[in-house]
């Protein structure tokens, strides 16, 4: 297998939980390098499970042969570790890219195609759509758009409402992006992985918590 458009990677450790987020560059097919921001890591030959964030192709989880070790150019990236990375395996079944949604609390500013505007918030992305919230009333087929960086540079995103929820005190819509570009597509699906990441690190890290004495 040959990854497409690949920047990053969450490697599991041997008990099979989040261990690292890498950096990814491809030396030859089913050959990687992976490179590791994290200080705490240690020089060791495993097996594991390791999930590629492709633009192109979604995410893919594999089995992999690594080994790590000290990075000699860690002064030029600020990458202590590194791995050379061999793929084993793909898992044939995951979730399409576009059904990945990862949870987010983004506050912003939209504006109707009649160009009114009005503020919501946007609590679910994926790579195709969004869910938001919002006391602005609109109908299902309704376009509105907004301007976010989800890569780099903030660019234009036109949306479409396609379900309609009453909440109390306001509305949630269920809404499809459209006309997004090659470009703009893999730059929000390489955020909603970027997000999906944190998560993961996030949920091992409050695992690995001490629990209080009583």
């Amino acid at each position: 297998m040959r990854l497409k458009d690949c920047e990053s990677c969450l490697v599991y450790g041997s008990d099979r939980k989040p261990l690292s987020r890498a950096r990814v560059t491809e030396v030859k097919e089913n050959v990687l390098q992976l490179y590791f921001r994290s200080p705490k890591l240690k020089a060791v030959r495993l097996k594991t499970i390791v999930d590629f964030y492709d633009a192109q192709q979604g995410l893919i989880r594999t089995l992999c042969d690594m080994t790590l070790k000290k990075n000699p150019k860690v002064y030029e990236a600020g990458e202590p570790w590194m791995a050379d990375c061999t793929l084993v395996k793909v898992y044939e079944s995951f979730q399409r890219q576009k059904d990945i949604r990862v949870k987010v609390q983004i506050a912003s500013e939209f504006v109707m195609s009649d160009g009114k505007y009005f503020s919501g918030t946007v609590r679910n992305i994926s790579a195709g759509g969004l869910y938001m919230v919002t006391d602005q009333k609109m109908n299902s087929g309704q376009m509105f758009s907004f301007t976010y960086p989800f890569k780099a540079e903030p660019f234009r995103v036109n949306v479409r409402v396609l379900r309609v929820q009453e909440l109390m005190g306001g509305y949630g819509y269920g809404c499809k992006f459209e006309e997004l570009s090659p470009g703009e597509e893999a730059d929000v699906r390489n955020f909603v992985y970027q997000k999906q990441i944190q998560r993961q690190l996030e949920r091992q890290k409050r695992q690995e918590l001490p629990e209080e004495g009583l």
